[in-house]
């Protein structure tokens, strides 16, 4: 044998030497349930979404789940069991150091690639669909969108990650609503409905209405104005004059939840004060009569496309 045969023969020796151990090291990494489900996690901990849709198993170009809002610190495998069907049940810690989050994810060998090193993939993608709403509006806020549901009351579903930390938001500056924040931990997890209460902006434009419908009322010269919440009535004068109407305060409004959704029920009060001349019908005597009137009203507030619409009722 010549020296450039055992040379040539001594490398290709080495070069699969080489292999051999780096592919032992590969099929140590890549073949176990747990590899997969680390990978996965720290994609999503990384926010590389991309990456995340592929170790969870989502077709190619398909609509990218949410992310995790908040800074993950914590990634870890606890346990891994065998199950029926030779699947695995791999539990996994994730989240942040105040919300970490125990998820059992299930794994099976992937069929699809078949080859020296094993291949898992997760049984069902690691994809929560969240129904989300509010009990007061047709829209709330996730992570980068306004979602938009049938009406107050009812929710639309949105796709996140397992187990990454999303926000449900107020999305209605003239409703109050306390922000939920939640990691799913599994596919199909309970709805996110926001309370919602009317917010000092609601009050204040319900004020603005009520006011405006009180200086319009204040406009008639009668003694009862057409469709307004006060009148005077008097019946032992005669009046000279035409009254005139002036609201003395602002009203006072107070809105209150209703059983119907995206409804508030509607409280109000103020003082008008009317000025008249009038005269006795006794004596004849002419007097000037200023009086304080009360001005109470009751109605629905209702939210509509174009912000609150204010109802009175007659």
């Amino acid at each position: 044998m010549s020296r450039g045969m055992l040379i040539g023969g001594g490398v290709l020796a080495l070069v699969s030497g080489l292999t051999a151990a780096a592919l032992a090291a590969l099929v140590i990494v890549a073949e176990t349930p747990e590899a997969h489900v680390e990978r996965y996690l720290a994609a999503l901990a990384d926010d590389d979404l991309l990456a995340a849709a592929q170790f969870a198993g989502l077709e190619t170009g398909a609509p990218l789940p949410l992310g995790d809002e908040g800074t993950p610190t914590t990634v870890r495998v606890v346990t891994a069991q065998d199950r029926a069907e030779n699947r695995v049940a791999v539990t996994a810690v994730y989240g942040g150091e105040s919300d970490p989050a125990t998820v059992i994810f299930l794994l099976e060998p992937d069929a699809r690639l078949l080859g020296v090193i094993p291949q898992w993939r997760f049984v069902a993608p690691p994809v929560a669909r969240i129904p989300v709403g509010s009990d007061n509006h047709d829209r709330v806020r996730v992570p980068g969108r306004t979602v938009t549901t049938s009406g107050p009351g009812a929710t639309s579903e949105v796709a996140a990650f397992i187990p990454a930390r999303v926000s449900v938001t107020n999305a209605e500056p003239f409703l109050d609503a306390p922000s939920r924040v939640i990691r799913p931990r599994s596919v199909d997890p309970a709805p996110v409905i926001l309370q919602a209460q009317p917010s000092d902006r609601l009050v204040r434009e319900v004020q603005r209405q009520v006011t405006e419908l009180l200086d319009q009322c204040a406009e008639q010269t009668v003694l009862q104005p057409a469709g307004c919440p006060f009148g005077r009535v008097i019946d032992d004068d005669r009046v000279l004059d035409r009254p005139r109407w002036e609201r003395v305060d602002e009203p006072r409004v107070v809105l209150s939840r209703t059983a119907n959704a995206g409804r508030f029920s509607l409280e109000a009060s103020a003082t008008m004060q009317i000025t008249a001349e009038v005269q006795s019908l006794f004596d004849g005597s002419i007097t000037r009569l200023v009086d304080d009137v009360p001005a109470e009203m009751l109605g629905v507030v209702a939210l509509g496309p174009d912000g609150p619409v204010v109802t009175v009722y007659p």
